[in-house]
């Protein structure tokens, strides 16, 4: 099995599982799909993967032998490189670099300046956008809202990422509805450069799509995923059981099925065109079966999330995860914990694109405040990704000495040099009480809602020329649902 992505940590790192486990996993997803195997709902599909020897069952059941499998993986690339509009590479999908993003489609907007809780406008959503452009330590666009004044006859997705396009410079992770949908998207895309073989080399979108847990494959998403792997552009297709109600109760079982799902997944990506770039990701979810909703906070997400990246890198395939999300409703010390909890497990597991930053009340609600607290702890967290370098240079015995018994190192060179690297906070407060009475005692939300409220009506993405608005436009006529 390659491991070109099996990098070492420089810094602090957690490992969930032994090497004997991750093969355990990796040979139960090989029975799950020998013996069980996956429904696939699509003709050419299932063509490709009876003619490359797979067992196909009552119509459409699909069992694969082990060595398919490896094959696969063996012809999947270890690293997707994603550019930005003006196709400057902007993220690495490699080794153990981690970058974040918000999440897609929620229904719930809590507006920044009333504070009521509403559905999502067009305007609403490139507001988002634009404080996503502005946030140094957000590194891509999702679609974030699902906007109710979309023009009639047109696919909110492709409104979406038409917006994406205007609002923001970062690369875009898409959802999109169908087949239909994406070849806009992608017609939009390749406006941006000289054609779609320059898009294929410096990509700007990246498809996030979804088989149906527990083994199935639709019809819809089989198309989105061959006409991906048809394009060379990259797909993240992962999965979503729920633990306890679309997947096994066990962590370990819900593990195996999240794998043998996207396995399925990549024997077929790679059947339709080796070498197209693929990215390793899964939600394992636990079902909490008090509200009989999808848990975003719990330990449990954590700990499968990092098995996630653990499995990816034995792959050697890029991997993709969540952080920056709360099952809370508002932003209060329930949405902190639980942001500050995922945000660091994303670190110390090295998972390479991080989605659903800002994501409340699980997954209905994004809150704009939320991915601004987030974008704080990713800059905490990359400081604490650091360690403790241990040299003849950090150790400064020399400096120890110089100062020696009952001195300081206040106005040392080496002090006043370094005093700036460690991290400073924009939203946090270290001030003394008295002071931060003086400058009005606001809480950290406050503060938050203010830098929000600033970047909206302050900040400004560089837009397209009007021309391409224009073309985009006539794109998504052409493409309106029929």
């Amino acid at each position: 099995m390659k491991k070109a992505n099996d990098a070492p940590f420089l810094g602090p790192q957690f490992t969930l599982l032994s090497e004997s486990q991750i093969k355990d996993i990796h040979l139960a997803s090989l029975e799950v799909l020998r013996r069980t195997g996956v429904r696939f709902e699509h003709k050419e599909a299932l063509k490709l993967l009876k003619d490359a020897g797979a067992f196909i069952t009552d119509g459409n059941l699909v069992r694969f032998p082990p060595s398919m499998v490896e094959r696969a993986i063996e012809t999947a690339p270890s690293r997707v490189v994603l550019c930005d509009r003006t196709g400057d590479p902007a993220m690495f999908l490699e080794s153990t670099n981690v970058y974040f993003g918000p999440g897609s489609d929620t229904t719930h907007y809590p507006d920044p300046f009333s504070g009521e809780l509403r559905e999502w406008t067009t305007k609403d959503i490139c507001n988002a956008y634009r404080v996503c452009d502005a946030l140094p330590n957000i590194h891509f666009l999702m679609s974030i809202g699902i906007p109710t004044d979309v023009p009639e006859g047109m696919s909110h997705y492709q409104w979406q990422f038409a917006n994406m396009l205007q609002y923001s410079k970062k690369p875009s992770v898409v959802v999109c509805n169908d087949r239909n949908d994406m070849e806009a998207v992608i017609e939009m895309a390749t406006l941006l450069r000289e054609n779609q073989e320059d898009l294929r080399r410096r990509p700007n979108i990246l498809l996030y799509s979804e088989p149906t847990s527990p083994l199935q494959q639709s019809e819809t998403a089989l198309d989105k995923l061959l006409l991906m792997a048809e394009t060379g552009l990259p797909i993240v297709h992962s999965p979503a059981p729920m633990m306890g109600s679309t997947g096994p109760i066990h962590l370990a079982g819900e593990m195996a099925l999240c794998n043998a799902e996207i396995l399925s997944s990549l024997v077929l990506h790679q059947l339709k065109n080796p070498g197209a770039p693929f990215v390793y990701g899964a939600g394992p979810h636990h079902f909490d079966m008090k509200s009989v909703q999808i848990c975003y906070g719990s330990p449990e997400f954590q700990l499968t999330k990092a098995g996630v990246a653990q499995l990816g890198r034995y792959y050697g395939v890029p991997t993709w995860g969540y952080a920056g999300c709360s099952d809370a409703k508002v932003l209060d010390e329930q949405a902190a914990v639980e942001a500050t909890m995922a945000t660091l497990m994303a670190k110390f597991t090295g998972c390479n694109l991080i989605h659903d930053v800002g994501y409340m009340e699980s997954g209905l609600t994004t809150s704009l405040e939320l991915i601004v607290l987030t974008d704080e702890l990713v800059a905490m967290t990359n400081h604490i990704m650091q360690g403790i370098p241990v040299s003849d240079e950090t150790l400064m015995i020399d400096e120890i000495d110089r100062v020696g018994p009952g001195g300081n190192f206040l106005a040392t060179k080496e002090t006043v040099a370094r005093f700036r690297d460690f991290w400073e906070p924009r939203f946090f407060d270290r001030s003394r009480l008295e002071e931060w009475q003086k400058n009005g005692s606001l809480a950290t939300s406050q503060r938050l809602n203010a830098k929000v409220k600033e970047m909206i009506e302050g900040y400004e993405a560089k837009k397209l020329p009007e021309k391409l608005v224009q073309e985009i436009m006539s794109i998504m006529e052409r493409h309106k649902i029929k």
